[in-house]
């Protein structure tokens, strides 16, 4: 038995699905890079990281997956999962706990470029959201 907010298709325009497949790739690009963070290949040993940046890639790393498989299958609440999943796990942290993440004058120009980028992801998918059938 499905409901209709069970999947995009059955709820939101067409292009909205769509959007949350490219969404999704971008996700599953974020999980290999924090895959890659994990082996050392981000110039850093990964033990060498501060702690809270291992713990954010475990963490970032279950949520891209998580999200990306479920925006690819269309399930309607991936959509919302998506949203609180960026803001508790990467607005609020590198806002609130931001001289964390900066070690090198570059990181904050790198974060700054990713908060931005995720902001206007965001902001198209909200508008497709709202623009249901």
């Amino acid at each position: 038995m499905t409901s209709d907010i069970t999947t995009f298709s059955t709820s939101f325009q067409p292009w909205t699905a769509r959007y949350a497949k490219l969404v999704a790739v971008f996700l599953a690009y974020g999980a290999t890079v924090h895959i890659g963070n994990m082996a050392g290949l981000s110039g850093t040993p990964w033990l060498a990281t501060p702690l809270l940046w291992r713990c954010m890639d475990i963490a970032l790393l279950i949520f891209d997956v998580v999200a990306a498989v479920s925006l690819w299958k269309g399930l309607g609440w991936s959509a919302w999962f998506v949203f609180g999943g960026i803001v508790l796990l990467q607005f609020v942290p590198y806002t609130l706990l931001r001289s964390h993440f900066i070690l090198k004058p570059e990181d904050a120009q790198t974060l700054n470029g990713l908060m931005g980028t995720e902001a206007v992801l965001l902001a198209l998918f909200l508008i497709l959201l709202l623009a249901k059938k």
